[in-house]
């Protein structure tokens, strides 16, 4: 299969505007506010934003990042969310190729996307984001075409969210048993069985090893470093979602390696 430059230029700025309602997600939803309703505006002054003020990317360059009307500066939080929604868009066509699997894992990954830059800000995992996640892998799952039949998708599904639900609670209890206090939120929990959802069981296996994996290298390297006390609390949502990418894209990769390694 041949992709030309052009289609990657596409998937990108439609991800990139994918990208631009992420944020608004990103600062409503926590706040129990309307994501429709009302239109974007400036947090400090209120100023609604004109259309050629929201051109993701680009307009926070033309303006400065500072808001028109007030001065506030924009946080560099709202680009980064626009060009890594790109990015991902373009990775996910170089990979899957135009179908059914780039919308069903582009909605997967928008929706870690967007609950990771929100555990990282407010450590929480927010219920409306996951079950519209969970909703959204199950309709897309069962209605896209597929090589594989119906109940082999459906099967896939369904022990997947098991698998995640099965894994995370697991290390919930085990934490909580050795530690005597609670080590794992519910919330990732149910992330992990969301991501289930859309990876399989094998996969969900493979973002459970990773996500631990790193969120074990960089909880230690911020703890060496100073940035985190031994038992502070860290958002775990984000090396999940990290673990569920690599696995959804290169976990056989990394598994035959890994294989080759254990048996030479």
């Amino acid at each position: 299969m041949v992709i030309y430059l052009p289609e990657y230029l596409l998937v990108f700025i439609i991800g990139c505007a994918l990208g631009s309602f992420l944020n608004v997600v990103i600062y409503r939803v926590p706040k129990d506010k309307s994501i429709i309703l009302p239109a974007s505006y400036c947090p400090k002054c209120k100023r609604p934003i004109k259309p050629w003020e929201n051109i993701p990317l680009l307009s926070y360059i033309i303006i400065g990042g500072k808001c028109v009307g007030c001065g506030e500066r924009i946080s560099l939080v709202y680009p980064a969310v626009e060009a890594s929604m790109g990015l991902f868009a373009v990775v996910l066509l170089a990979h899957f190729g135009w179908g059914g699997d780039l919308l069903l894992y582009g909605a997967m990954t928008a929706t870690l996307l967007a609950l990771s830059v929100i555990d990282i800000q407010t450590f929480r995992l927010p219920n409306r984001i996951v079950l519209t996640g969970a909703i959204i892998a199950i309709v897309l799952t069962l209605l896209l075409p597929n090589e594989r039949s119906f109940n082999e998708r459906f099967l896939s599904m369904a022990f997947g969210g098991l698998v995640g639900l099965g894994l995370l609670g697991l290390m919930g209890l085990f934490g909580k048993l050795l530690f005597r206090k609670d080590t794992l939120g519910m919330g990732d929990v149910k992330l992990a069985g969301m991501m289930g959802l859309y990876l399989g069981p094998a996969r969900t296996g493979g973002m459970f090893i990773l996500g631990v994996f790193i969120g074990a290298i960089v909880g230690s390297a911020m703890i060496i470093a100073g940035g985190k006390k031994w038992g502070q609390r860290i958002p775990f949502g984000p090396y999940l979602a990290l673990g569920g990418i690599i696995s959804l894209l290169w976990g056989e990769s990394l598994w035959r390696w890994y294989l080759s390694l254990v048996l030479h």
